[in-house]
């Protein structure tokens, strides 16, 4: 015969008790330097009064945003 609800044991699952540094933090990458330097590209763009240059700067640097943000963990 089947248990009343109330009297029916729910099995938890476990949690680790241990949380790990290697876990919480992230993993190295290389896009917070290239991000830096396309930005510096597009600065020098701007002090040289290049558009070109500005420009190439400007979308190197949203597409090493967009890369930076797609990196998965």
């Amino acid at each position: 015969m089947e248990k009343p609800p109330e009297q029916r044991v729910r099995k938890r699952s476990k949690v680790p008790l241990e949380v790990r540094e290697q876990k919480l933090s992230p993993r190295p990458s290389f896009w917070p330097i290239v991000l830096a330097l396309m930005m510096v590209i597009a600065f020098i763009g701007v002090m040289a009064s290049s558009l070109i240059l500005f420009g190439v700067g400007v979308v190197l640097t949203i597409v090493a945003i967009i890369g930076w943000m797609l990196e998965k963990r």
